[in-house]
């Protein structure tokens, strides 16, 4: 009997996923070893590439897990505003309350992995730029729901300003994080918040 060989079949996939999650968000793709893998699940290499195609199958399920816990408390958060600058202001309250946990974890899913992947896992890095992109779109939707209901200005640029929050909130996870000041962070969105009430 193997390490941890109490877990059932069709949940091993998802328990592994499970313990690479904060490992690949910390140590990034290349900085996350088989060994690592191996000690964070107890499982042998065997027992982990039987679930996976390979490490780079690991890391496209660890994204969208980690992806997915950002993604779905967020938009809850939004869904019951009515208002474009209800939504804009709980997507942005989202990320102040969730930026202890985030930090904790190892930082923003996204970000890490644009960022640890563009050169050397090009099928991460197009699935995260892929998320990244999804999350532009949903804001600019906002922005131009806003600006037809007179919320915002006719002549702001809803494309534009979408790209601004996005590199906004996450300039600040990586200042917030690097400094370690969750105040910080939170004085920077509640700036970016402040900004929203005059557009």
């Amino acid at each position: 009997m193997g390490r941890n060989s109490h877990i059932p079949a069709e949940d091993t996939e998802q328990f592994i996923i499970e313990k690479a999650a904060e490992l690949f968000n910390k140590k990034g793709f290349w900085g996350t070893s088989l060994s690592d893998l191996e000690k964070a699940t107890g499982l042998t290499k065997g027992s982990i590439y039987s679930n996976f195609k390979d490490k780079t199958d690991v890391s496209l399920k660890v994204f969208d897990y980690n992806y997915n816990k950002l993604r779905e408390p967020m938009g809850d958060r939004v869904k019951g505003k009515t208002t474009a600058k209800e939504k804009l202001m709980a997507c942005i309250d989202f990320y102040i309350t969730y930026f202890p946990s985030m930090k904790s974890s190892g930082g923003c899913a996204i970000q890490n992995a644009l960022i640890d992947s563009d050169d050397t896992n090009i099928a991460l890095f197009e699935k995260a730029k892929s998320a990244l992109g999804s999350w532009k779109d949903t804001l600019q939707k906002i922005i131009e729901a806003g600006i037809q209901n007179g919320e915002f200005r006719r002549e702001l640029n809803a494309g534009v300003y979408s790209a601004y929050l996005i590199a906004i909130i996450e300039g600040a996870i990586l200042v917030g994080k690097s400094l370690d000041s969750h105040q910080l962070f939170s004085d920077m969105l509640a700036h970016l918040k402040e900004e929203i009430t005059r557009i």
